[in-house]
């Protein structure tokens, strides 16, 4: 693969180190003319060729996040004026990173998903450069948080990802074509989509795979979209993938994709998974797993529970019996929730140009004091 161009005309450069970062900022490369500089990996290579137009550079060798500092080197190399990351450092690891320099350039924080679970995580987003938000409900966020105040310029986006798949819809097609999910099943599709094992617990995967993969009723088809994350228990889930046999079941993993599996959904089920909040604008039904729901282990009781029939750990066995009973009262029951939290956590759809427009006004001065003073790291290791 040619290597990109050092920038993109405006001299911006987004930045990835994990596959589900790509998912994320694909759309943003598109909408401001950007490449995308990629740890050297094969999961970033395989995640790079699933979008249409990506125009991608390599930092060869490098393995994130032990060569932190290798892929600092990389950023430098091409002394990017704006660069676009996915993840959420605090400034002194952005500093150290990207900055401690005059010329250190501008920072735009692309979140990768919404959630309401640990939400002290977020806070870090108050402190970033300029952060991209999808909307009111980010906002509330921060604020509930004690940290609005920190957050100096912010870009209220929408859902561009929901958009930009939209306009790429035939590509997207081809993608699932490849996965061996192009023809639907004369029955339903159901996309089970659960988190990751976190440390609080949050995924329902490990207690509901089975009874859904083996339960599943003829006809039916089960996709199974994993986090990717969930590689961490690799072993475990090549044993629980081989179990299900010839059934029809889909286990999606290393895939960062997420609107096309959402798209061939007839219904979904997870857990705090944020691929949940990109789903409520598909009017379809949703069911929910959580493991930890209303328990004192979540940071606050999500909404999310109030838009779709809530199926306990105790009840997992039962789940298709539950799923079917609900399907045809389910948008009478929550349609109006869905749509309620949807516009909360959604502003409405930007044009593009438009949202190219904000971020090149918000990025056009001088990066801030924190990102080009000299990093609190490196004065400590002159001192030694």
């Amino acid at each position: 693969m040619a290597e990109a161009a050092s920038t993109g005309a405006g001299g911006c450069l987004a930045l990835a180190w994990h596959p589900h970062h790509v998912e994320h900022l694909a759309p943003w490369c598109g909408i401001v003319g950007m490449p995308m500089l990629l740890a050297d990996s094969p999961g970033l290579y395989a995640a790079s060729r699933c979008y249409p137009g990506l125009d991608t550079a390599w930092a060869h060798g490098v393995r994130m996040p032990a060569a932190v500092d290798a892929f600092a080197g990389a950023i430098r190399e091409r002394a990017p004026r704006v660069v676009f990351y996915s993840d959420l450092f605090g400034r002194d690891s952005l500093r150290r990173l990207l900055g401690g320099r005059a010329d250190a350039p501008r920072v735009v924080y692309v979140p990768h998903g919404f959630s309401e679970k640990r939400q002290d995580w977020a806070r870090g987003t108050a402190f970033q450069d300029v952060a991209v938000v999808y909307g009111q409900h980010a906002l509330d966020q921060l604020a509930a948080l004690g940290v609005a105040g920190h957050l100096e310029r912010c870009v209220v986006s929408g859902n561009v990802r929901r958009r930009w798949h939209r306009l790429h819809a035939a590509h997207f097609r081809a993608q699932l074509a490849a996965l061996g999910l192009g023809d639907p099943p004369a029955g339903r599709t159901l996309l089970y989509a659960p988190t990751w094992q976190d440390a609080i617990g949050s995924s329902s995967y490990f207690a509901a795979i089975a009874p859904l993969a083996l339960r599943l009723p003829a006809g039916w088809r089960l996709v199974v979209k994993l986090h990717p994350h969930s590689e961490r228990y690799a072993p475990m889930l090549d044993e629980i993938e081989a179990r299900c046999g010839n059934r029809n079941v889909h286990f999606v993993r290393n895939s960062p994709l997420t609107f096309p599996f959402l798209e061939i959904a007839d219904a979904y089920l997870g857990d705090m998974s944020s691929l949940a909040y990109d789903y409520l604008a598909s009017g379809r039904p949703m069911f929910f797993a959580n493991p930890t729901a209303g328990a004192p282990a979540d940071a606050a009781h999500s909404r999310l529970f109030t838009c779709g029939t809530v199926i306990p750990p105790d009840r997992y066995d039962d789940a298709y019996r539950l799923i079917d009973a609900a399907w045809d009262s389910d948008a009478e029951r929550f349609g109006e929730a869905r749509a309620a939290l949807e516009r909360y956590t959604h502003a409405p759809e930007r044009g593009f140009d438009e949202l190219a427009a904000e971020i090149a006004d918000a990025t056009a001065g001088p990066a801030p004091a924190w990102m080009t003073g000299e990093s609190a790291l490196s004065r400590h290791a002159a001192d030694d």
